[in-house]
């Protein structure tokens, strides 16, 4: 899947009164199919102790069931050598509702895999799972390639075999253990039920196919999941700029969402197809979502209540506020001072969580809704 373009980007946080919609009168109507608008402002709160914050940020934000925000920074520096360089390394950070930080530091428990490149993370209530591909040894050998003037360059890449694995920590940031997946296809994200068993979606080497899997604790094999026959694309990969050799191709992006008490979303983003709820038993439930018309979700945003969605084209600020049974839009949440709904965490208890970055320290903002006052608020009904 695509990952998350990297921000510099200020970061906010919101705080959520769902207010009563207000009364039309008997020669004034609204629009049945357009949702009442919220206006968010925002204030600062007092930085979080004990994190230095990197400026570079990756968003969208992750976060969990709890209201625990997941911060994952990029320290800026090192070369990147063309067409072969290492990732830099991301370092996840936890922010809970009161302020206490956790890190998770990837390099000491991978200190023995070469090429580590983390694909995916997911924070259940008790544990944070990586999705990490690497090699257990280093065999280097020379390449070749061709330089933007004409030239050849060479460069040392290792060709030894790549797997997926799972590396586990505790919620405090205590590593415990990794886990060699043994699956057969291209695993693009990672889920945990609180049962112990993992979630994995990606898709087939060959056809291309998404495939949806649950395995068992030790990341073998449990069982495929099917998935209800158009619910999903017949294909992961995708051309744009045309097609044939010249063409680039993307994977379908796609998310999981805890779901509580033992269910996880499968987020189809940028893509009309449903949300997929799996419980831990294996049932799949399509939820269409009922969006307006020329939009498509862009990614879902952790709640403890409704689902909350951001939309494309393009990111004006709003939020979807959206119900988790038969995916009707409920409210739209318009965010001000020009910030993206990218940068909103998560809702909890009734509070839209985010930070921005502010003197080398990430700063909570939260933001109260208060109903928007439109001038075309109501339609006259004509007859």
């Amino acid at each position: 899947m695509f990952r998350p373009y990297l921000g510099f980007a200020l970061l906010l946080s919101v705080s959520l009164s769902l207010l009563a919609q207000g009364q039309a009168n008997s020669k004034s109507i609204r629009s049945s199919d357009v949702p009442p608008l919220y206006r968010i402002s925002f204030e600062r709160k007092d930085p979080i102790a004990g994190i230095n914050a990197s400026p570079a940020i990756k968003l969208p934000f992750g976060c969990a069931g709890d209201g625990t925000v997941f911060v994952t920074m990029v320290p800026l520096g090192g070369q990147m050598h063309a067409p072969s360089y290492a990732p830099p390394p991301l370092l996840l950070v936890s922010v809970s509702p009161s302020g206490r930080a956790h890190t998770f530091p990837l390099d000491q428990p991978t200190a023995q895999l070469f090429d580590v490149r983390e694909i995916d993370h997911y924070a259940s209530e008790s544990s944070v799972i990586f999705l990490i591909k690497a090699a257990r040894e280093n065999k280097p050998v020379k390449q070749t390639y061709a330089k933007p003037d004409g030239t050849e360059g060479e460069f040392t890449r290792n060709s030894a075999e790549r797997n997926y694995y799972i590396v586990i920590f505790d919620r405090d940031g205590n590593y415990q253990k990794t886990i060699q997946l043994d699956v057969g296809f291209q695993v693009q994200q990672i889920g945990a039920f609180p049962n112990g068993v993992f979630l994995a979606f990606g898709y087939d080497d060959a056809t291309h196919a998404p495939k949806l899997v649950m395995l068992k604790e030790d990341g073998t094999l449990l069982r495929f999941l099917q998935i209800p026959k158009g619910d999903v694309p017949e294909s992961m990969l995708g051309t744009k700029e045309g097609s044939g050799k010249g063409a680039a191709v993307y994977i379908a992006p796609a998310q999981f969402v805890p779901v509580e008490p033992h269910s996880i979303l499968v987020v189809q983003n940028k893509t009309s197809f449903p949300l997929l709820e799996v419980n831990e038993g294996g049932v799949i439930r399509a939820i269409p979502l009922k969006l307006p018309k020329g939009t498509q979700v862009e990614g879902l945003i952790v709640s403890n209540s409704n689902l909350y969605a951001r939309v494309s084209p393009g990111d004006d600020g709003s939020i979807y506020e959206i119900g988790a049974q038969d995916g009707v839009v409920l409210r739209r949440f318009q965010l001000e001072n020009g910030r993206s709904g990218s940068s909103v965490a998560c809702v909890h208890d009734g509070k839209f969580l985010s930070f921005e970055h502010g003197d080398g320290k990430l700063v909570p903002l939260i933001g109260t809704p208060e109903p928007a006052i439109e001038a075309n608020a109501g339609v006259d009904e004509e007859k």
